[in-house]
């Protein structure tokens, strides 16, 4: 516990709960000053976030107008059965070592090229989203294989080899944004959010149609904005630095290959879910299956499902709900109206767009942030006659691209948590970003949902 911070927090939410500048009845004040202190311990890190999690569920079912069994739906939802599902498949996958071995060879003939070597991870991030459906299980494969295979002997060699490291993270998180698949975490979140007229609508071909073409823009976009920001890092590189690592050679078993094959099988039903109709999360429970009986899995790895990051789930999932039925959504919503411009302003969007990113600096998780944020912006818009779906992918965009400090993205803060590459890193690309978020938006999304009919 953090005791100055904390009391700071408390301090600020008993004064707005006194003040009640939106005229707020008592519970619905209650709900509202404990969202502010849960919310900015999770920035702040001034309790576990699981304590903090369990404080603003409490209090949803006291103070709040939802019913605990609704308060703590997520818990039985096909979602979480989905993450919990896949996370043992990625699992199981790094176990393997088969991804290791192809990633080390391409990597090495791209050795030759600084641009080959930039725009590899980014081939990785797509490939990878079929085989392994967590963003983070695909980072920390990258990571690993990158920080086996790159020595650095000297100061400048440590910057190009942290560097190249954060471009790989950097690129699992573009190419996520392609397929509604490309993270079970952030991806699903930001529709589930949404509510149930986008997750309707928002099918796996419905979602690759309005975000990979502009997607595939930004990653260009980022690429190029990488590569001048950090050139001096990347010159440092040579390929001395490649040393050879123990999954290069390594020779698939058969349990690799039915590992591999059993994947394959998955896919293809998550391809086909609108064909057959069988919930994504039944062929994920059968691949685990199969790995245990084939020993690629065993009890230890039931560890990787992480508890405290369940319950953060079920808590923001709980979020939106909570404020709904609380009606401080409703009130949030009606002074929020003030402030925005009209509706036909050509700035309509971009100021939405600030809103979401200001609230995210400060909340800090990106799911987090949506699950505050979508509940309120999308009836806000549909008044102004704005199409759901554009505020939901507009908000994902958003929180996704736009980070300053670790804690705003938790994927890539696992490479600062691992030590792969400094803070420092996240801070000078989220400053470029901080404009290049708008240009992106006005000038490639939007335009291609004009052209999709969408806007």
């Amino acid at each position: 516990m953090k005791s100055v911070p904390l009391a700071i927090i408390i301090a600020i939410a008993l004064f707005v709960g006194v003040w009640n500048p939106l005229g707020m009845n008592l519970n619905q004040n209650i709900v509202f000053a404990s969202l502010i202190i849960t919310v900015a311990t999770w920035a702040t890190q001034a309790v576990n976030k699981t304590y903090a999690c369990l404080f603003l569920l409490a209090v949803f079912m006291i103070f709040g107008s939802t019913k605990p069994y609704d308060v703590l739906s997520f818990v039985w939802s096909d979602t979480i059965l989905l993450i919990a599902t896949t996370t043992l498949l990625s699992v199981g996958i790094m176990k393997t070592g088969i991804i290791h071995q192809y990633v080390e060879k391409l990597f090495r003939k791209s050795a030759d090229s600084k641009l080959k070597l930039l725009l590899l991870p980014y081939l990785f991030g797509l490939l990878l989203v079929f085989l392994i459906p967590q963003a983070f299980a695909r980072v920390i494969i990258i990571g690993a294989i990158f920080s086996q295979i790159l020595e650095a002997k000297d100061e400048n060699q440590s910057q190009a080899k942290s560097f190249l490291i954060f471009n790989g993270f950097l690129a699992v998180t573009m190419t996520y944004m392609f397929l509604s698949s490309g993270d079970i975490v952030l991806n699903q979140a930001a529709l589930k959010f949404a509510g149930p007229e986008v997750q309707t609508v928002m099918t796996f071909n419905r979602w690759f149609s309005l975000m990979a073409v502009p997607s595939l823009i930004a990653c260009v976009v980022m690429l190029a904005v990488t590569y001048f920001l950090f050139k001096k890092e990347l010159n440092h590189f040579t390929p001395e630095m490649l040393q050879t690592s123990q999954q290069e050679n390594k020779k698939a078993t058969t349990a690799d290959k039915v590992a591999m094959a059993t994947m394959g099988l998955i896919i293809l039903f998550w391809m086909t879910e609108s064909i057959h109709h069988i919930r994504p999360w039944i062929p994920a429970l059968f691949g685990v299956i199969v790995m245990f009986a084939g020993k690629i899995l065993d009890k230890a790895d039931l560890k990787s499902v992480n508890p405290h990051f369940i319950v953060f789930l079920i808590t923001v999932f709980s979020i939106g709900k909570g404020l709904g039925q609380a009606g401080v959504t409703e009130i949030i919503f009606n002074h929020l109206k003030q402030w925005i411009p009209d509706a036909k302003s050509a700035m309509y969007l971009l100021v939405i767009a600030a809103i979401v990113m200001v609230l995210h600096i400060c909340i800090g998780s990106s799911v987090a942030t949506m699950s505050v944020v979508l509940p309120i912006l999308i009836p806000l818009t549909a008044s102004a006659g704005y199409n759901a779906q554009i505020i939901t992918l507009m908000t994902y965009i958003i929180v996704n691209i736009h980070f300053l400090l670790p804690f705003h993205h938790a994927t890539m803060m696992i490479g600062t948590a691992k030590q792969y590459y400094p803070d420092r890193y996240m801070l000078r690309l989220g400053t470029v970003m901080t404009i290049l978020t708008f240009v992106l938006l006005a000038g490639v999304y939007f335009q291609w949902w004009k052209l999709m009919g969408l806007l």
